[in-house]
């Protein structure tokens, strides 16, 4: 039977004396038996009853004691409409010859009259509460409520308002039940996709580990450390109020890299980008936002085929410049030759795939791209180790150039960085004149820079400026990047080909503000007579040793440049 119906012998199992909706005067019947038959039936065991049809019976309640039963609770009844008799009230049976009395005793009758009044008065308000749960049944007008409908069950199954409570296994309850897990895992659902949303904008980034100089590391700290991940040979530009910063793919060069990090975004980009408005705070971009997410032809195509699966370009210190003619950017980056053709070392091993510079072109005027690949390569230079470490230059006149180094240590004959066993293969800094489109070249490559006994096995990662005095300085890498002996120098120069002189001290090195094997730097006019310079530290986090950038001020005096603290602000 359902939760919200019921039948007369529904009714029938509360009220055993109820003989169903027929039977109630309320319907109007005539001939309706008394709803207390039952009750009557069980009174008409008494002898003097039972050879009389109950049917054929007329009844009349007659008090026995007048002063006690002459109360709102006295019954009379004269039609067959009328109540069943009570203990100790005279019967009159008009179907038969003469009369039967009961008559109590009169020592008994005050006592039996008050029990009487007390029985009448508990049939009238048990038929009065059945009358009115009948009533609730049967009358639409005082049906349940929506709450007591759906949510709670009663004494029995049907719509007696009384002794109702809350059923967990109502309909309404289940219903709410279910609506509620649905609201549930669509908010948990939008929390989930906000949070995929967020992370397809931003990649995840380490928290500052512990002897990491900080964000500065001390109030007189020139040096501020602006993302700690791997973000190694960062290049700057600045467009429309915001800062970006270009590096080499981020799964290059982790030392001591723990097997059960995550893998996530690990090598996907073959550029990363990252932005800043106040050269403070910086946003490290997800892959979603490669700038340049195709390589040109003449690179290695797909991906490994060990895990994590990276590009087989292996695309390294990429460098942006804004072109004059159309406002577009060209970005300058190294990748490995296809085909090309490794030399064998020594002791067997294969030297790393050799590198050549590219170029690309933007699609719009943001420095953020994308960017579409130059068929050809501008430099490979293969049997002397390849090219790499480009980097964007314009001069006071406009023309463009390019600095690069060619890779020998790629091909040295071992010891620290390939590089310091004899003989010592030379790792020079080129310099590349660019036509007006910056992916044309004009004329032949000048070396302007190799390296000297005290540089270790090579200098790379050349970054060019003219300060407002009209000097060239021309800064440059070190020693090893896997080792402590890894720094940043500068030479200067008059002339943007050389020759250029070298400063009596690195400018930066191990040690100073807490870091190690600071370099490859790249550096950007703040338009207001300073400079802003970007460069790569390791840092020891959770996933390894990485290469992860800092940033400071650059002030420049005749032919010296020194680091200053830089505290933000629009270029």
């Amino acid at each position: 039977m359902s939760r919200l119906s019921m039948s007369s012998s529904s009714v029938n199992e509360m009220h055993p004396g109820y003989g169903g909706p027929s039977d109630h005067p309320s319907h109007g019947r005539t001939g309706t038996k008394s709803p207390f038959r039952g009750f009557m039936r069980k009174r008409s065991s008494d002898h003097l009853m039972s050879s009389v049809p109950l049917q054929q019976q007329e009844y009349e309640i007659q008090p026995l004691a007048t002063s006690h039963l002459e109360t709102p609770n006295t019954i009379s009844h004269s039609s067959e409409h009328a109540y069943p008799a009570l203990s100790h009230a005279r019967v009159h049976d008009t179907s038969r010859t003469g009369s039967l009395r009961y008559i109590t005793s009169s020592v008994s009758s005050r006592f039996t009259s008050s029990f009487t009044s007390q029985r009448v008065y508990n049939s009238q308000q048990t038929d009065s509460r059945k009358h009115h749960d009948d009533a609730q049944t049967m009358d639409p007008s005082k049906r349940l409520s929506f709450y007591e409908r759906y949510y709670t069950t009663g004494l029995d199954k049907g719509f007696i308002k009384r002794g109702r409570r809350f059923d967990w296994l109502s309909r309404g309850a289940i219903i709410t039940a279910a609506m509620l897990l649905f609201i549930m895992a669509g908010v948990i659902g939008g929390a989930i996709g906000g949070a995929l949303a967020r992370k397809s904008q931003h990649a995840p980034s380490s928290s500052t580990p512990a002897g990491s100089p900080g964000n500065p590391p001390s109030p007189t700290s020139p040096v501020r450390a602006a993302l700690i991940d791997n973000f190694p040979d960062p290049d700057l530009a600045f467009h429309d109020g915001v800062y970006y910063a270009f590096a080499t793919n981020n799964a290059a060069g982790v030392l001591d890299r723990a097997e059960n990090v995550s893998t996530y975004d690990y090598g996907v980009s073959n550029v990363q980008i990252a932005t800043s408005i106040n050269f403070l705070n910086w946003t490290l971009l997800n892959s979603t936002h490669d700038p340049l997410k195709e390589v040109g032809s003449w690179a290695t195509p797909g991906l490994t085929e060990k895990a994590p699966q990276i590009p087989k370009a292996n695309v390294w210190a990429p460098s942006v410049i804004q072109r004059a003619s159309d406002d577009k950017w060209v970005m300058y980056y190294a990748a490995t030759k296809w085909n090309a053709s490794v030399p064998v070392t020594e002791n067997g091993h294969l030297h790393p795939p050799p590198h050549c510079i590219g170029a690309a072109v933007s699609h719009g005027t943001s420095p953020a791209g994308p960017y579409d690949p130059v068929k050809g390569s501008l430099a490979c230079r293969i049997d002397d180790g390849g090219v790499i470490d480009a980097a964007a230059f314009r001069d006071k006149d406009d023309s463009l150039y390019v600095a690069y180094k060619v890779d020998g240590n790629n091909v040295g004959h071992g010891g620290s960085c390939g590089n310091t066993k004899a003989p010592i293969v030379a790792t020079p800094i080129m310099l590349q004149k660019m036509q007006a489109d910056g992916v044309t070249k004009a004329g032949d490559a000048v070396q302007i820079l190799d390296r000297i006994k005290d540089d270790g096995p090579l200098v790379e990662a050349p970054a060019l400026l003219r300060s407002a005095e009209g000097v060239y300085f021309l800064f440059f890498s070190s020693g090893c990047t896997r080792s402590p002996s890894y720094d940043l120098k500068y030479a200067t120069s008059k002339n943007v080909t050389g020759s250029y002189v070298r400063a009596g001290k690195a400018l930066l090195e191990t040690g100073n503000w807490g870091l190690l094997a600071p370099g490859s730097a790249s550096v950007l006019d703040d338009g207001k007579g300073g400079w802003k310079m970007a460069f790569h530290a390791r840092v020891a986090v959770p996933d390894g040793k990485v290469r992860a950038m800092f940033t400071t001020g650059l002030k420049l005096s005749g032919h010296i440049a020194s680091l200053i603290r830089d505290d933000g602000g629009a270029a």
